[in-house]
């Protein structure tokens, strides 16, 4: 009985841990993506490829998502190459505004006027985590009482 004890605390410490820790690791991204913008160097860059990757099956409707490599030369003259979001419509040989902090030029980002694409996904993943998060403890706590009903019938 103690060993399915500690099997049931590991899994709910699991539940709960899991979207807390997904949300840190958006909020992080965010918040350097922000800081490059607002603070960072700016120069020109040129995306050099763009690639799409379609996945479909399981039953699931087909997505797309399309990688943009980009690459700038840094105000030392070093060549840095990172990959970030881009309009759709971006195609190699296009030339865009890169941010970057000049401690970690290969954690540039695209600065596009007015973006706020970041903070957008941030908000609806902030919201889905804190559903998410519900529902874990909802589960958690049916999953404890389930448990000490075992140990008292035990």
């Amino acid at each position: 009985m103690m060993l399915v004890a500690v099997v049931v605390a590991v899994l709910l410490s699991a539940i709960v841990i899991a979207p807390i820790a997904v949300g840190v690791m958006a909020v992080r991204k965010v918040r350097w993506r922000t800081r490059a913008q607002r603070h960072g160097l700016r120069t020109e860059g040129r995306c050099i490829r763009v690639e799409t990757v379609r996945r479909s099956g399981g039953g699931y409707a087909t997505s797309t998502r399309r990688y943009f490599l980009f690459e700038f030369i840094t105000h030392e003259g070093r060549q840095v190459r990172f990959e970030d979001a881009a309009p759709n419509t971006t195609v190699p040989g296009d030339v865009l505004t890169v941010s970057y902090l000049p401690e970690y030029p290969e954690r540039a980002t695209v600065a596009l006027p007015g973006d706020r694409t970041a903070q957008r996904e941030l908000g609806c993943l902030l919201v889905f985590l804190g559903f998410a998060l519900v529902i874990a403890l909802v589960v958690a706590g049916v999953m404890a009482g389930v448990l000490s009903l075992f140990a008292a019938g035990a």
